[in-house]
């Protein structure tokens, strides 16, 4: 019996998973001939446990063989795997020595010396700058007919990938791929590197030898070549959702920007651009599509992807928070890092450095992610906007790694979601951030149009200022000249407005403006503008409105005006009169003659004696003094 030695048995005949001593009949006679404690000794000294897989034309079935489990018997064997679940845990790992690289022949007679260790997890990963590592998985198809597989061996971005399978009479079935070599050639996007084999009744022995200088998982699967649509056509559909998600989100936020130029929209654009470049790259759409036969733009695409990821990312984290604004010397640090990472990026690519630019750029990956959050930290701490929503989305976005990671390493089950869940955290920290960027643009929406009232209404009275009353009027006069339409202007001046302001206080003194104002208002029409001139004088344009009209208008608000009591906050009160002007269009060629008319007409009421109406002509047979004030 060879040590650690694990198989896969295919049966084509479905057989029950009860029947595992029977599956492999040189193992079972094998095992026979040892005792129970030898056999104990041997696999407590064993760096691997004999264990066997059934696979039926079905798909693969991974079980521990109860008669060589031991102790682990109880928890393994007969337990069924999910057809499309890697296969790690089946097979036995031996890293090269550096320096020393290993033939299939060396490699099968490492095999035979107990040289293999059986993976301790279901994607075994080969870090980066590792040296090559083997993987062997024994195939068993203890049926009569030969069987159609496909085995899917690595992630697409393997630089170098050797996979041999030799048949129960020995003959081999070769294949050699990797982005070094063709980008394109066996890639199944989304699903790595994957060829079409016939698994001949018998044992069948898989040998694959991984050489990449940057992390490669290898997510070893044997799945019927008839229900390789199901597995594939997933993961196409999935890439189809992320990359349609992440380029809606650069199209609508770049088109906002077009409109806006808003810069932290076009920050947010470039994150997300430079996520959806890096996601085509390593998802194998690129390789497939751009770049099927360039192993020179293949060997640093994804690195570029992750360096142009975490600069961008920065880029954004800085606009968002303002950190310029409550931490200068970290932001020039933060933009300090972007330059020297993009600059060393490049110079990696001229100097055509692969290994530098691996420990680039998986060195400026981890430390984006720190920044990242440590950026969200200091934006809380200082009460920046906002720097709450940017920290949970960043925490989110590194949970999402964090679980891929464990899943990848086998400390979490694998699955189709552990393993995509670093892109669901990119995806939901990409929502999170257009949600609040959203905001922000609402908020100053909502900021700039309070800024254009103010600029336009006097924020004591509620009515339009000079500004905003000129905006309004003088499209209403124009019509009002073109169409030769009655048009008039009252101006009026609170009398004696400083004496109440002396004896009952400035709040009081609002507060007869704003009941000035408001009365105001309550006698204007639909079409008629109002405003407060400056300090107590107001301003009316009335459209539609003859000499005689306005000046009735201007009678009666003085006459209200008069009766008006004033409550104050001591609880006391004051009254008030006013003094008005009436000028109408007639010959005036501008708004300003007539305004200049009606402030004439003021000007003259309050030289009358105050507290009446003048109108600009027939002034002196129009005043109509009040009985209260005449002979002030």
């Amino acid at each position: 019996m060879e040590s650690g030695r694990q198989a896969i048995a295919i049966g084509a005949d479905g057989s029950s998973l009860t029947r595992q001593g029977g599956c492999s009949t040189g193992v079972a006679r094998a095992i026979t001939w040892w005792t129970a404690g030898l056999m104990l000794a041997l696999v407590l000294a064993s760096p691997g446990r004999a264990q066997g897989v059934r696979v039926d034309a079905e798909g693969a079935v991974g079980i521990e063989r109860a008669a060589e489990a031991g102790p682990r018997a109880s928890a393994v064997a007969g337990e069924a795997a999910d057809p499309a679940s890697p296969l790690g845990h089946y097979a036995q790992l031996l890293d090269e020595v550096p320096g020393q690289p290993l033939a299939i022949g060396d490699a099968r007679a490492r095999l035979a010396a107990g040289g293999f260790q059986r993976s301790t997890a279901a994607v075994p990963n080969l870090g980066n700058r590792a040296p090559p590592r083997w993987l062997h998985l024994d195939i068993e198809n203890a049926g009569a007919a030969p069987l159609a597989y496909r085995l899917y061996v690595a992630e697409g971005w393997t630089d170098r990938l050797d996979v041999w399978l030799i048949a129960p009479g020995g003959a081999t079935q070769t294949w050699r791929a990797g982005d070094a070599r063709s980008p394109s050639h066996f890639l199944r996007m989304g699903l790595g590197f994957a060829f079409d084999a016939l698994l001949l009744p018998g044992r069948s022995e898989l040998f694959v030898r991984a050489d990449s200088i940057d992390s490669a998982a290898l997510a070893l699967r044997l799945i019927p070549q008839v229900a390789t649509g199901e597995l594939e056509g997933a993961a196409q559909h999935w890439l189809g959702l992320v990359h349609g998600f992440l380029l809606a989100l650069v199209a609508a936020y770049g088109l906002l920007w077009l409109a806006l130029r808003e810069t932290n929209l076009l920050r947010y654009v470039v994150y997300v651009g430079s996520y959806l470049y890096m996601h085509l790259s390593y998802s194998g759409f690129a390789a497939r599509a751009v770049w099927p036969e360039t192993p020179a733009v293949a060997r640093f695409a994804i690195l570029v992807g992750m360096t142009l990821f975490s600069s961008s990312g920065l880029w954004f984290a800085r606009g968002f928070l303002g950190l310029a604004e409550f931490a200068p010397k970290v932001d020039q640090v933060v933009a300090w890092i972007v330059r020297i990472a993009l600059a060393g990026m490049a110079a990696c690519v001229l100097a055509d450095s692969a290994v530098a630019a691996v420990d680039l750029a998986f060195g400026y990956i981890m430390l984006f992610t720190f920044v990242m959050v440590g950026l969200g930290v200091l934006g809380v701490r200082h009460g920046r906007e906002q720097a709450t929503i940017f920290l949970a989305a960043t925490l989110l976005s590194m949970a999402g790694a964090l679980v891929t990671t464990l899943a990848v390493m086998g400390r979490l089950p694998f699955s189709a979601l552990t393993f995509r869940a670093v892109e669901v955290g990119v995806m939901t920290e990409a929502t999170i951030w257009a949600l609040a960027l959203g905001l922000r643009l609402r908020r100053q929406q909502e900021d700039r149009a309070r800024a254009l009232d103010l600029a336009s209404h006097d924020p004591l009275t509620g009515l339009y200022n000079r500004r905003g009353f000129l905006e309004q009027a003088l499209p209403v006069f124009s019509t009002s000249t073109r169409n030769n339409r009655p048009l008039a202007v009252v101006m009026l001046d609170i009398d004696h407005f400083k004496r109440i302001n002396d004896v009952h206080g400035h709040d009081a003194g609002d507060r007869t403006l704003v009941a000035v104002a408001d009365q105001l208002r309550s006698a204007c029409r639909l079409g008629d503008v109002v405003a407060r001139w400056g300090g107590e004088e107001f301003v009316m344009l009335l459209p539609e409105t003859p000499g005689d009209r306005a000046h009735a208008l201007a009678e009666r608000l003085r006459e209200e005006f008069a009766e008006t009591v004033v409550g104050l906050g001591d609880g006391g009160s004051a009254s008030f009169t006013a003094s008005f002007g009436v000028a109408v269009r007639r010959d005036a060629t501008s708004l300003e003659d007539v305004l200049r008319a009606s402030d004439a007409a003021l000007y003259a009421a309050k030289h009358a004696g105050r507290d009446r109406v003048v109108s600009a002509t027939g002034a002196a047979a129009e005043s109509r003094p009040s009985p209260a004030t005449s002979g002030d």
